[in-house]
């Protein structure tokens, strides 16, 4: 081997060495970015699994007023019959007071 030939080893040696350097650096580049994206997907999951959380106890509070709901008008629909019940008992006291006394 002459030394032209050992020129152009050496020169292909350092080129294949800035390459690699290069490509470590891309490396922990790309590793770094991936434990980012890595942490910030974490963080989405969080938050998706606390909005899943309130939107079930929305869904509750949802339903425990519809259910309150149904319980008001069930009352009041008593509360209007008994009414209705006392007005009728009502006239017939007043009907039949009158009765008597004519």
């Amino acid at each position: 081997m002459d030394i032209e030939q050992l020129d152009v080893l050496e020169e292909k040696i350092n080129q294949a060495v800035k390459l690699i350097e290069h490509l470590m650096q891309e490396n922990d580049q790309l590793k770094a970015e991936v434990k980012e994206l890595r942490s910030e997907s974490e963080s989405r999951e969080r938050t998706v699994l606390q909005l899943k959380e309130e939107n079930q106890n929305l869904q509750l509070v949802q339903t425990d007023s519809i259910l309150g709901r149904e319980k008001e008008e069930k009352i009041r629909s008593k509360v209007e019959q008994m009414l209705a019940k006392l007005d009728e008992l009502q006239y017939i006291k007043e009907t039949s007071v009158e009765g008597l006394q004519s």
